[in-house]
């Protein structure tokens, strides 16, 4: 189940920005209403940002400062919760 900011009928896609996913290594409180534990699959550094590939009910990619991904002592297979607001996901009609 995805949380959007407007309502949304019948089949649809949604989609999400890779910046507009957050990580972290608890299940985090507070306001986001989607937040699904996930896998790092992959990860590849991309300029200033890790693109991580997440795993799990809801497949995504996260993009991530490169410090954010050392802090959070991020490697391939760790076990994260990722958070994106119901605001920062687009719906459209399939």
């Amino acid at each position: 189940m995805v949380a959007v900011a407007e309502e949304a009928t019948g089949p649809v896609f949604a989609a999400v920005r890779p910046e507009s996913v957050a990580l972290y290594l608890a299940r985090p409180e507070g306001s986001p209403r989607n937040v699904w534990a996930a896998r790092l699959a992959g990860a590849t550094p991309h300029g200033a940002t890790v693109r991580c590939e997440l795993d799990g009910e809801v497949p995504l990619v996260a993009d991530v400062t490169a410090t954010a991904f050392a802090e959070l002592g991020l490697v391939p297979g760790a076990q994260v919760w990722a958070t994106v607001k119901a605001s920062e996901i687009a719906v459209y009609a399939r």
